[in-house]
């Protein structure tokens, strides 16, 4: 009869795995991300749909992965996508005056919330593809 002979037991093993499987998996997620950031960015500037007076917010529009580096993950990774502008709230059709309240224009100049319709789909796809 074959027996099973543990060369390491799995309760030495199983925290050290783990702990290399969550860091690779923050790893590839922060990836994902970084790689989608400044794709968000120029679909923003490009799409916008209010007329540019100034250029203020549209050089103002902006696309983020926090923490900066993947060496810097701990728990959470933000994908930030915002403006720069004070009235970039406004752009997007909040009130901050009234509890972030829609204004009566609604979000007819906003950027920032299709950005985030638009592109949530295809990040998530490639993180989906980082466990196939």
């Amino acid at each position: 009869m074959a027996g099973l002979t543990w060369s390491s037991p799995p309760q030495a093993v199983w925290p050290v795995g783990a702990e290399t499987y969550v860091s690779m998996v923050r790893r590839g997620v922060h990836g994902v991300c970084q790689r989608w950031a400044p794709e968000i960015e120029n679909w923003m500037k490009g799409n916008k749909v209010w007329v540019d007076r100034t250029s203020n917010a549209v050089q103002s529009l902006y696309s983020q992965v926090q923490p900066l580096t993947a060496a810097e993950v701990v728990d959470i990774i933000e994908l930030i996508m915002s403006h720069e502008v004070l009235y970039g709230v406004y752009l997007e059709g909040y009130d901050p005056n009234h509890g972030y309240a829609r204004t009566r224009l609604g979000s007819k100049y906003a950027i920032v919330e299709p950005a985030l319709d638009y592109f949530a789909p295809k990040v998530w796809a490639d993180v989906r593809s980082l466990f196939r």
